[in-house]
């Protein structure tokens, strides 16, 4: 029994090497069949070239003005100085309210103050009588007056700081595309009083390396207007309500931090409010230019080409690259890419020429479904340059749609680009 035991133990255990073995083989055969296929898929691979092409274009604005205005005039509206008024109005009331609350209580401490010195010179009056007719008295201790009131200045405002020289502020707002002069249309800049500021504290580190920090929010608000002889307001709204904030010193203690603000507060409210103004005018010339103006940017478009591969020749493809290219550098001559038309055209037509081999179905085909794809990514960038975005929209989506996620990926990048550009487009053109 002992014998029969071992030996079902020793076949079984031959049985379960046998399987073992085969299914390491097993294993060994489909990693090489999937190695071939991969190796199949490289071998087959088509190698794109990436290519980032940088031009300048004009940028088209959201609304129009009057193609019959050719120029435009900058004023200022100072509503700060309202704000400076009605702050020295309010410092005359709290000054004249200080000064009658102090004449209150000056006057009270005066009448106790008279009450006390009558009680006293009765005293003494009754202590001298006494001591004169040969009496003995005690002498009335000197009165203990009530604290005398203190006049408090009242603090005076601190005032916003005027814009004598206006040429100083429009010299930062330039409508591009216009020429400064009268008779055009018309921008009103309303510079408004900062509010609503206050400092705020943060510590930072521990032990030696302690640091407090400081910053100040603030609002300041500016009222914006543009407007033309025929249209009217083509804008009238207040911009930059919301809280906005300007990065202090930091300091090793707060309490030098106390010190630094005791004596620099005037200069400090002076510097903010000169960084406020700023950056206010900066981001209303960008907000004007990007309603109104005529901008020349800097664009750089992801342009895809084709390396020789094998037996295929892709020279009309490099020459479709090569008209692509040229339109481009055109583009920024003319608002409505006039100047560009011809050579967007021509590369357009030699795309689409290429186009004409497609064979999605046959991954080793000279333009299979990932040249395809490469293609109608590249013919989405120039139907947007050409005005077409209907075209555009649609190669868009062919290469969105086709499955190669590195043209799928493109077309998600640049579809917020077409947007914002026909959208710009169709009020223009």
């Amino acid at each position: 029994m002992s014998f029969e035991f071992k030996g079902s133990n020793l076949y079984f255990g031959l049985e379960i090497a046998k399987g073992r073995t085969k299914l390491k083989i097993m294993k060994q055969k489909i990693l090489f069949t999937l190695s071939l296929l991969f190796t199949s898929t490289l071998v087959f691979s088509q190698n794109v070239e990436d290519n980032k092409i940088s031009f300048k274009y004009i940028r088209l604005p959201y609304q129009r003005i009057d193609a019959a205005f050719k120029t435009y005039e900058v004023r200022f509206e100072h509503s700060y100085k309202m704000a400076n008024e009605d702050s020295l109005k309010m410092f005359e009331v709290r000054k004249e309210l200080a000064q009658k609350q102090y004449a209150d209580q000056y006057k009270l401490w005066s009448d106790q103050k008279f009450l006390i010195d009558k009680n006293y010179l009765t005293q003494l009056a009754q202590y001298e009588k006494t001591v004169n007719a040969g009496g003995t008295a005690t002498a009335p201790k000197p009165p203990l007056y009530p604290t005398a009131p203190q006049f408090i200045p009242v603090q005076a405002p601190q005032m916003h700081s005027e814009i004598t020289d206006d040429a100083v502020y429009s010299a930062n707002v330039k409508l591009d595309g216009f020429e400064k002069g009268l008779g055009g249309s018309m921008l009103t800049i309303d510079i408004m009083p900062i509010r609503s500021y206050k400092i705020v504290e943060t510590k930072k580190g521990t032990g030696a390396s302690t640091k407090y920090e400081y910053y100040c929010q603030y609002v300041m608000p500016v009222g914006v207007k543009m407007e033309t002889p025929t249209q009217g307001a083509l804008m009238n709204k207040t911009i930059l309500e919301g809280v906005r904030t300007y990065q202090m010193k930091s300091f090793s203690s707060k309490y030098e931090y106390q010190l630094w603000y005791m004596e620099n507060s005037a200069k400090f409210f002076l510097e903010l409010e000169a960084e406020a103004r700023r950056s206010a005018m900066a981001e209303l010339n960008a907000l004007i230019n990007n309603e109104f103006g005529y901008t020349m940017l800097n664009h750089t478009a992801e342009m895809y080409a084709m390396n020789r591969y094998k037996d295929y020749d892709y020279s009309d493809v490099t020459t479709a690259y090569t008209y692509t290219t040229q339109a481009l550098m055109l583009v920024e001559r003319d608002r409505d890419r006039s100047s560009a038309k011809e050579k967007l055209d021509q590369a357009i037509n030699a795309w689409k020429a290429i186009l004409t081999e497609s064979n999605l179905s046959d991954d080793k085909a000279r333009i299979n479904d990932k040249v395809t794809a490469m293609i109608q990514c590249n013919l989405a960038e120039l139907y947007s340059w050409r005005g077409d975005y209907d075209q555009a929209e649609l190669h868009k989506n062919l290469a969105l749609n086709s499955g190669v996620n590195k043209f799928r990926n493109h077309a998600e990048r640049v579809q917020g680009f077409y947007a914002d550009q026909k959208k710009r487009w169709s009020v223009h053109f």
